[in-house]
């Protein structure tokens, strides 16, 4: 009797410590969620067209939009396998030469600034998701032309206006007109705005993207990146892993 009350004191120990372990690494991640670095150099617009951006702290500016591409000079984990393109996010924030995180598209961006800092959420996480399903086209990377440029343009403004339109649902959006965003110059405009329309919140979610953001307090553009085979647990899934093996330690005490 003496010697079950102490194995089963000795199983509640391991799993308090295997409970507690998933809650401070939950706790831990639950800030950034940092999935792997990489070092991204020599940005440039040659996927970019030209377009006039308010919203986001911006109020008229001419911005390059729609692609921006990068060298990725190698990395860790999933930050490796970052590719050399992507959509800009934070609409304030400049490219910037040097390390960056790779993190969950629902914790981005990261805080930039004090009104548009907060991570953008599941919810606008997954209508980029559910955009990048139905309409993105790797010809506007593979095949850059005058129109892909303009169109990529188009799917970039989209993205903006999901980030930043503070009014309506996706069946109002426009990009062209808003409160939190529009733009001018965009010549799939049109294009832009059927494709939010017919956004439902319900998928099909593509579930390879990530958002890449600079590693230290220098200000820097986040990034939309497509990362099409990574791998990682979640911090749940790994306290599951644990409570499992507990529960085998279990078994093999009562044999």
């Amino acid at each position: 009797m003496k010697k079950e009350r102490i194995r089963m004191k000795k199983a509640v120990k391991i799993f308090a410590a295997v409970v507690l372990f998933g809650i401070a690494l939950t706790s831990t991640v639950s800030a950034t969620t940092i999935l792997g670095t990489a070092d991204i150099e020599n940005h440039n617009n040659g996927l970019s067209d030209i377009g006039r951006l308010w919203g986001g702290g911006l109020n008229g500016a001419f911005c390059y939009t729609g692609l921006y591409s990068w060298t990725n000079m190698g990395g860790s984990d999933l930050g490796a396998e970052v590719p050399n393109w992507g959509f800009c996010i934070e609409l304030t924030q400049s490219p910037s030469n040097g390390p960056v995180n790779v993190i969950p598209l629902n914790e981005a961006p990261l805080p930039a600034d004090a009104l548009y800092g907060t991570p953008m959420g599941v919810t606008k996480a997954d209508y980029i998701r559910e955009l990048w399903s139905r309409d993105f086209d790797p010809n506007w990377v593979t095949s850059p032309t005058s129109t892909t440029k303009k169109l990529a343009e188009a799917f970039g403004a989209a993205v903006w206006e999901i980030i930043y339109e503070t009014n309506g649902t996706p069946a109002t959006w426009n990009v062209s007109t808003g409160t939190g965003f529009h733009a001018s110059y965009i010549e799939q405009a049109a294009t832009a705005n059927a494709w939010l329309n017919s956004l439902t919140g319900k998928g099909p979610f593509a579930e390879d993207l990530y958002a890449i953001s600079p590693t230290d307090a220098r200000p820097g553009q986040d990034y939309l990146v497509q990362i099409p085979d990574g791998q990682v647990p979640e911090p749940a899934t790994i306290c599951l892993l644990g409570l499992g093996a507990l529960s085998l330690i279990r078994r093999k005490r009562s044999a």
